[in-house]
């Protein structure tokens, strides 16, 4: 996910302490932790040695078939795997043993979503609020309307999700939908708030880029462009788009000299948008 994984909150029960979390409020009394992917207890193990992981897993998801956790893990194992009909497998287990359990429900919206089954993700997206109100719902929700061709819904979708999350890459994807939906002056509005809450952040810039191009502004494109890697010199992200940027207005030669930049810190990245050069055509971002 995503910038892909904030997935989830979800009641971690600890003996007469927890802390309940409601729409950046926190309640005090008996507490439940804000549980994500990420913070999964397998996390880093996962990160680590992915395919090791996955047989260390099972091997506990079959000693303790009656286990939430280990099917969990499995799911986003698979996910960083990008085996996302296995990864719905394990998450649809936990909701056998937890059918409440926001973090599965997520987990397994996601994956769908990746494998491009956007109304089961989003019924599973939309379940999960039910039980917690985390912007990765929302984030799913939004992008499974976009790719269905809801670009207002997807809008709002991103809005709530930026509210929550207070999320850069979620105000990003709201003007990416605001965009498709014909809304330009909105989007850039989107942008340039996205710019002013995070001025060092290339992200807004990046997203931008892409799209003004294909509106035939290559002036603001370019100049977009030049912005993103002045905030982050190193990225191969901002090089990837200035480079890109360069190749469709025909200067080879600048193009040229931004992946030489760009082998300086990363040759694999350089060696790649080299070769996606040769045939390359105007896109936007936002897939």
């Amino acid at each position: 996910m995503i910038k892909q994984a904030n997935m989830i909150q979800q009641f971690n029960s600890q003996p007469c302490m927890w802390v309940v979390t409601l729409c950046g409020l926190a309640l005090t009394g008996c507490v439940a932790q804000q549980q994500t992917m990420s913070n999964l207890p397998c996390a880093q193990e996962i990160h680590a040695d992915v395919v090791a992981a996955v047989k260390s897993l099972t091997a506990q998801a079959q000693k303790s078939p009656m286990a939430v956790e280990p099917q969990l893990c499995l799911s986003y194992a698979y996910i960083a795997q990008k085996k996302y009909a296995a990864a719905v497998e394990s998450a649809s287990r936990a909701l056998v043993l937890s059918p409440d359990n926001a973090l599965a429900l997520r987990m397994r919206a996601f994956a769908r979503y990746r494998m491009g089954a956007y109304p089961a993700a989003m019924k599973d997206a939309s379940d999960s609020l039910k039980f917690d109100s985390s912007g990765e719902a929302y984030e799913i929700l939004g992008k499974c309307r976009l790719r269905t061709g809801d670009a207002v819904g997807a809008a709002e979708d991103f809005r709530v999700w930026a509210n929550l999350d207070q999320s850069i890459e979620a105000r990003c994807w709201m003007g990416s939908a605001q965009w498709t939906s014909g809304d330009q002056a909105g989007a850039i509005k989107t942008w340039l708030t996205a710019e002013l809450v995070a001025p060092k952040d290339p992200e807004p810039f990046i997203w931008k880029c892409g799209f003004l191009y294909r509106a035939g502004d290559k002036d603001g494109a370019l100049a977009a462009a030049h912005r993103a890697v002045e905030l982050a010199p190193a990225s191969p992200q901002a090089l990837g788009t200035l480079a890109r940027v360069q190749s469709w207005n025909g200067d080879s030669a600048a193009a040229t000299a931004t992946v030489a930049e760009l082998a300086k810190t990363n040759a694999s990245a350089a060696a790649k948008l080299a070769i996606e050069l040769k045939g390359t055509v105007p896109t936007a971002k936002g897939t």
